[in-house]
Formats: structure tokens, C-alpha cells, sequence
């Protein structure tokens, strides 16, 4: 697709567009092998404490082949970035005479466009995690009193703006909101538009934890608030949403973590002083300057995980439950 692309020929949008059909094809053929497992299941509960498996003697050697998962996967990569962002140059070594904070300064006091895109990445990202995580509840709520053929329909529907590569999905986009539209003329080349791209990619990120949640609330909890004069939204807002928050939370967490440093569909969508940090990072490793390119990596990595501590500090005035690892 991506050759298709950068082809610019006259029949590259059949062709993506065929490629994409074949692709949404297969993950809809996924899909619907999961729904056929699971169909006549459910899993329901009302309270309880989840069990605790002991591992007994097992507990030290799994622990530690865990720790050593964690380090191939997370921490080598890590070491590896934080390596490349302190040498002035690919094939330095690193060593203390080696050793700059050159990069880190090109990248975050210099280049105005990255400073720029830390600001729109993080504004894009949060802004479409905190509109999925706030709408995915009242729409799994009316999702979960439909029928189990309209709920694999519809979820079919919402799995395939992932499956596709985003290159379609912005291509989309892009014929979707060129003019003329009414009252706003046009999206494109706006930050909206990137929003939006955002959050028709990842809404089934948002959806899937949220169904879950919803579809185990035992439907007693509902009936007998009905039965009490409560009102669907009085029923909504006392039920369904204090119990499904934490995975709505989850939800918008991985929504964010997904498009913080998305290219597919920025690269598409972007415009002059609305880059994305995945865009910036891209553009400076196709121009040679990967230990640029490594040092915003981990600058991503530290607001990331700093995103993460204020949320956990936050989190010791919230109720329990609402953050997933409180």
C-alpha cells in the first residue's frame, strides 16, 4: 500500500482501496471467529474479591523469568535509545569523553517544530483519550441492550478503521473533510482533523475494556433500579459508569499510549505547526540524524512516565478502582 503510495499513479486509490477491503476482510474474518467462540458465554458478575493464585515454590523462578521478559523487551530497548541519544554521531562509542547532551538540546531548545509537536501530540492524544474515555460508556450501555447480531455488526464496524493501515484511514479523512462542508467550510489541515483521525483509529481501543466491564455487570444491579423509579440516565450515571470507570480509564490510558507517537495517519494529515511527534521522529531519521531521532524517543519515554506518576499521585484522592492499578 505504502508502494501504491508514493507511486501517484492514476490507479493508486483502487488499488489501496482493494488492498484495504482485502485487509478489513481478514480482520472482520477475526473477528468473527472470536464472536462464534464466545457466542452463547457470558461472565457475570456482581461482587466478590478476584482469586489469588499462589505460586508456592514456583513464586521465586517465574519471578524471575518475568524480570527477564521485562529486560528484553523493555529495558535493553530502552538502554539502547538512551545510548544512541548521548553520542554525538551513529558509531560512536559511548564513553565519558563521548559523552553530550548535544541532541537533547538541538531537539528540545533549538528546533521550535519538535518543542511544537511535544505540545500538539500531547494535546491530540489527550484530547482524544479524554472524549473516548468520557462517550464510550453511554454507547456500550445502549450497545449492551441491542441484540448479539447488531452488537457483532456494529463491532465489526468499529474494529476495521484499526485493521486498515492508516495511510487509508487519512486518505479517508482527507476526502471526508475537504470542501465544502457545511457552516465550517473544511477540516483539513486543521489540528481537528488529526483529532478526529484519532479517534475513529482507536475508538475500538476505548470500546473493548469498557464492554467487557459493562457486559459483566450483572443486569439485577439494573432491573431492580428500574423496578426503584430510576430513570435510564439516573441508572446510567449510578451503575453502569462507577463500575465501568476503571476500564474506561484503562481505555483512555491506551488510547493515549497509541497515538502519542502515531505516524500512519499523521503523516498524512499533518500541516505547518501541527507535527506530531511521531512525524518529527520519522522525518529525522530519513534525514540521517537517528541520534536526534533517539533523543526525542526518550524524551517520550520521560513524559510518558512522568504522565504516569501525576496520575498515580492524582489517583490517592480518587475513589478506589477508578485508575486500573489502584
Amino acid at each position: 500500500i505504502y508502494q501504491d503510495l508514493s507511486s501517484f499513479g492514476p490507479g493508486v486509490l483502487p488499488q489501496i482501496t482493494a488492498l484495504s477491503v482485502l485487509v478489513g476482510v481478514l480482520a472482520l474474518a477475526g473477528v468473527a471467529c472470536q464472536t462464534l467462540a464466545l457466542r452463547g458465554v457470558t461472565h457475570r458478575f456482581t461482587a466478590g474479591t478476584p482469586t489469588r493464585f499462589e505460586l508456592g515454590r514456583y513464586h521465586l523462578p517465574l519471578a524471575g523469568l518475568a524480570w527477564l521478559v521485562i529486560g528484553f523487551i523493555l529495558v535493553l530497548p530502552a538502554c539502547a535509545l538512551l545510548a544512541t541519544s548521548l553520542v554525538p554521531s551513529f558509531g560512536v562509542p559511548l564513553g565519558w569523553q563521548t559523552m553530550t547532551a548535544s541532541n537533547y538540546a538541538e531537539v528540545l531548545v533549538h528546533q521550535a517544530s519538535t518543542v511544537r509537536a511535544f505540545r500538539n501530540s500531547i494535546l491530540f492524544a489527550g484530547g482524544a483519550a479524554l472524549i473516548l474515555a468520557a462517550g464510550v460508556i453511554p454507547v456500550t450501555a445502549v450497545l449492551e441492550r441491542l441484540g448479539r447480531r447488531w452488537q457483532r455488526f456494529l463491532g465489526g464496524i468499529v474494529d476495521l478503521p484499526y485493521a486498515v493501515p492508516g495511510v487509508v484511514l487519512a486518505i479517508a479523512c482527507i476526502l471526508l473533510f475537504l470542501r465544502p462542508l457545511p457552516l465550517i467550510g473544511s477540516l483539513y489541515a486543521t489540528a481537528s482533523i488529526i483529532v478526529i483521525a484519532y479517534m475513529m483509529r482507536f475508538f475500538t481501543l476505548a470500546l473493548k475494556p469498557v464492554a467487557t466491564a459493562v457486559g459483566q455487570i450483572s443486569r439485577d444491579l439494573d432491573e431492580a433500579a428500574a423496578v426503584s423509579g430510576a430513570g435510564a440516565l439516573r441508572r446510567l450515571m449510578t451503575i453502569t459508569a462507577p463500575l465501568a470507570a476503571p476500564a474506561a480509564v484503562a481505555g483512555g490510558l491506551l488510547v493515549f499510549m497509541s497515538a502519542f507517537n502515531e505516524l500512519t495517519v499523521s503523516a498524512l494529515l499533518w500541516s505547518s505547526g501541527n507535527e506530531t511527534l511521531g512525524v518529527v521522529l520519522f522525518s529525522l531519521e530519513e534525514a540521517g540524524l537517528g541520534t536526534q531521532a533517539a533523543a526525542i524517543a526518550v524524551s517520550t519515554i520521560a513524559v510518558v512516565v512522568v504522565l504516569l506518576l501525576v496520575l498515580d499521585r492524582f489517583g490517592q484522592r480518587l475513589p478506589a478502582g477508578v485508575l486500573p492499578w489502584r
